[in-house]
């Protein structure tokens, strides 16, 4: 009878350590940030650290506080980078873009709730076994459109391949991680379905609406308003911007790729111009009211899927009332970009870089656990090693504190039986 209530008690012990390290993994509480200090300037050395163990080719990274820029941080093996160096930005286009559409819709030329196929004339959604005109602007920007594409587009490398959009929706050629075709797979609104041809699809419309190219109209209604002077979406040799050299994962320098999506996988811009847009989130500008821009950072998916707004991604909440809102963006061959804004305490971070897949958004992810104390995959992660030696340790400690005493108990028993 002894030893059956011994046993339940280690169990018990054992069970609630591991709660214990649970919940403090979860919460945060037991996770340490990649720095101790407090400031841009350490957070920056901490950056230094990683690069010296991962390969990156270049990087262009700023810290924002307080709505104001507080550091940059410029690295590369070979042609130096600086704040007006361009990027190729991969999916963070997909934020800037939301700018774009909702421009139109405060003209009153765009109703984000209407079907798609109001505005459209050149291409028009396949036929599926669900109703396309449930299909909204809202859906799109929110992924949650039902569609089933999973692109993912992978360029051209020569420009001259590049699709028309009709082409690029019908059938993307550079679809290499899918069957390439934007179609209705789910019911509209019924589930969070990240989706590169959505944005195309509203790269369509806007051409449509506005009557102009997309890269035009973007540079007018959003990039020159904003004073973005390094921002384009249709690269050319002449445009006199410092484009940034492209590496692999292996250190070799790779080719530029062109796109059709330029909406959802080809913005280029450079940490200056980009500061200027996270700075419009919370700063007055000439492009969108603040009640429309708070309507595109609000949360537009169901709680126990991906957080999504109309446009931005959303990171992150706590109780103290930050609120993470940016994108990030990969493309091949090894470009990683992020952006992050903390829309309570109008802290940011940007980071551009290519030569590794992975280093800005882990970095990104770093810094909101940094500044906000929320964490995620990638600080768990990094966390595993330290976690399972906290669990071990506690279980070590359980295990011979037990054996202690049950001896000790076992040994006053039978002194007591003399």
């Amino acid at each position: 009878m002894k030893t059956f209530k011994y046993l339940l008690l280690i169990t018990v012990l054992i069970l609630a350590w591991t709660a214990f390290v649970g919940y403090g993994t979860f919460s945060g509480s037991l996770l340490r940030p990649i720095t101790k200090g407090s400031s841009s300037a350490s957070f920056i050395e901490a950056t230094k650290e990683r690069i010296e163990n991962e390969f990156v080719g270049n990087m262009a990274m700023v810290l924002i506080e307080n709505g104001a820029v507080s550091k940059d941080f410029f690295y590369s093996i070979d042609k130096a980078v600086n704040k007006h160096t361009v990027f190729q930005m991969a999916s963070v286009s997909k934020w800037i873009t939301s700018w774009g559409i909702f421009a139109l819709v405060e003209e009153g030329k765009i109703k984000i709730d209407e079907p798609i196929d109001n505005y459209l004339t050149r291409w028009h959604l396949p036929e599926s076994n669900f109703n396309n005109q449930e299909v909204t602007v809202r859906n799109l920007l929110s992924h949650t459109s039902g569609l089933v594409d999973g692109l993912g587009y992978g360029g051209f490398v020569d420009k001259d391949s590049v699709q028309s959009i009709e082409e690029s929706l019908t059938k993307a050629s550079d679809g290499f991680w899918s069957e390439g075709v934007a179609k209705v797979g789910n019911s509209p609104n019924s589930q969070y379905r990240y989706s590169g041809a959505g944005y195309t699809i509203l790269q369509l419309i806007i051409e449509e609406v506005s009557g102009q190219l997309f890269e035009e109209y973007m540079a007018e209604a959003v990039f020159k308003p904003l004073k973005m002077a390094h921002s384009t979406f249709n690269w050319s040799d002449s445009l006199g911007s410092d484009l940034v050299t492209f590496y692999d994962s292996d250190s070799t320098i790779a080719p530029h790729y062109r796109y059709t999506a330029l909406a959802a996988a080809s913005l280029y811009t450079c940490t200056e111009d980009l500061s200027l847009f996270l700075k419009a989130n919370f700063a007055h500008n000439s492009v969108l009211r603040p009640e429309t821009i708070a309507t595109m950072n609000k949360i537009h998916t169901a709680a126990n899927q991906n957080t999504h707004g109309l446009g931005p991604m959303i990171f992150g909440r706590n109780d103290s009332g930050d609120f993470i809102v940016g994108h990030d963006g990969g493309n091949r061959p090894a470009i990683n970009t992020a952006a992050r804004i903390n829309l309570k305490s109008k802290d940011g971070i940007i980071i551009l870089e290519t030569g590794n897949p992975g280093f800005a958004t882990k970095l990104g992810d770093e810094w909101i656990f940094w500044k906000t104390g929320i964490a995620d995959y990638v600080v768990i992660q990094r966390s595993k090693p330290f976690l399972l030696s906290l669990l071990v340790i506690g279980y070590l400690i359980i295990f011979f504190s037990s054996i202690i005493i049950i001896r000790v108990r076992n040994k006053k028993g039978l002194r007591g039986m003399n």
